[in-house]
């Protein structure tokens, strides 16, 4: 908002006045660079990444539903999701003020960016919620159907639960999520569940699956998910460098004890598992990537890929198939990893501790009820976007076989 003139007069005589002289902030270049340059380097995980790590042996179809998507979601953030999300309004929803990304501030509060480069940050994020929802999809639903639905579905679970966390009531309660647990791996794997169980058209047995896809994929997503835990220090600054180091020994950890575990169940360690025990272990620290020490980070790595294990058992059972991937990859380790966050803040774990006033019951709370609300409004949401589109385009795709 702009200072009108005569305010703007007697803040200048203010300022002019060495008794009352502040030093005066702005957009600090360096600051600018990273972020910028961390938040493209995201977009490396988000449309070659995610495209190989979920397409693996259908990846064009994979890839199309994923590009279209993310180009859909991409100019109905900039109309009006940004605004939604981070623009002036209530604890739930924002106004319109941002709309068309416009009236965007010279410098971000208490930072030193200007709103311009946190635009694209955010809008990185909100891509890679969709870009997770539509990989997982992309083997077995319409991409007539796909397209559409991640536009809506957008607009109507991410940015709500991005405004709540980072602008709304979540974040008054006390909510902690460093780097987009909430509104990008939860909500991103509670909705490709769902719309699992609306499908219930696992992938076919006979598609052949490509390691080299699967493994390229998961590197890609590696380096990416790392700028991004980078970016989201919103500066050049060492609390970047703690995020990137403690999503590389959360990645790192859930490796190892994804093998470990492989070993002990099947007898073997498989490229697949390897893979996703990489990603697994970046979503299980997602929310706490900044704050937690190197312990923490390899604790909750570890946490990470026994909760993705246990998940992709679940998602076995019920017959979901890859549909559901991204629930067992994304969402259950994040969801751990989100819950049990404030355990890793405690000093004697190497974290931070705590701001005056709360304490390691009433965190644990204002987190579970974090993820019970966003866990019941993106199913509830999905599951609604999903039929309506369906009423215009079927859901499902016909069933591959493999070419004789």
């Amino acid at each position: 908002m702009r200072i009108s003139g005569s305010i703007a007069a007697v803040v200048a005589a203010l300022v002019t006045t060495p008794a009352f002289a502040q030093p005066v902030v702005v957009a600090d270049s360096g600051d600018s660079a990273w972020v910028l340059a961390a938040s493209i380097l995201g977009l490396i995980a988000i449309l070659p990444g995610l495209a190989m790590f979920y397409g693996r042996g259908r990846a064009g179809p994979t890839g199309f539903a994923l590009f279209g998507g993310v180009a859909v979601a991409s100019l109905l953030f900039a109309v009006i999701g940004y605004s939604i999300a981070f623009g002036d309004g209530s604890p739930y929803l924002g106004g319109a003020g941002n709309a068309m990304l416009g009236n965007l501030s010279e410098l971000v509060d208490g930072l030193t960016i200007s709103e311009p480069v946190y635009v694209v940050f955010e809008t990185m994020l909100a891509l890679f919620a969709v870009g997770i929802l539509c990989a997982s999809l992309g083997e077995n639903a319409r991409p007539a159907w796909l397209i559409p639905f991640a536009g809506i579905w957008m607009l109507i679970v991410y940015v709500p639960v991005a405004r709540w966390v980072w602008a709304g009531w979540l974040g008054d309660l006390g909510v902690i999520d460093y780097a987009g647990a909430l509104p990008v791996q939860i909500a991103g794997g509670v909705a490709a569940l769902a719309v699992a169980f609306l499908m219930r058209a696992p992938s076919s047995t006979e598609i052949q699956h490509d390691s080299r896809l699967a493994v390229t994929g998961a590197a890609l997503l590696w380096v990416g998910f790392l700028a991004l835990m980078g970016a989201a220090a919103l500066g050049g600054s060492d609390d970047a460098a703690t995020a990137i180091i403690n999503g590389h020994l959360a990645a790192s950890a859930a490796v190892v004890t994804g093998m470990a575990v492989e070993r002990f169940t099947h007898g073997r360690v498989s490229v697949y598992g390897v893979a996703n025990n990489a990603v697994t272990g970046l979503a299980a620290v997602t929310a706490g990537a900044g704050l937690v020490g190197a312990g923490g980070a390899m604790a909750l790595g570890a946490l990470g890929a026994v909760a993705a294990t246990l998940a992709g058992m679940l998602v076995s059972r019920a017959k979901l198939g890859s549909t559901a991937a991204a629930f067992s990859i994304h969402g259950a380790p994040a969801l751990v990893g989100a819950v049990l966050l404030p355990v890793f803040l405690l000093p004697v774990l190497g974290g931070p501790g705590f701001d005056e006033g709360s304490g390691l019951v009433a965190q644990l709370a204002a987190q579970g009820i974090a993820v019970l609300a966003v866990m019941l409004w993106t199913a509830v949401a999905t599951v609604i976007a999903a039929l309506l589109v369906s009423t215009v385009a079927p859901i499902r795709l016909a069933k591959v076989s493999r070419p004789s």
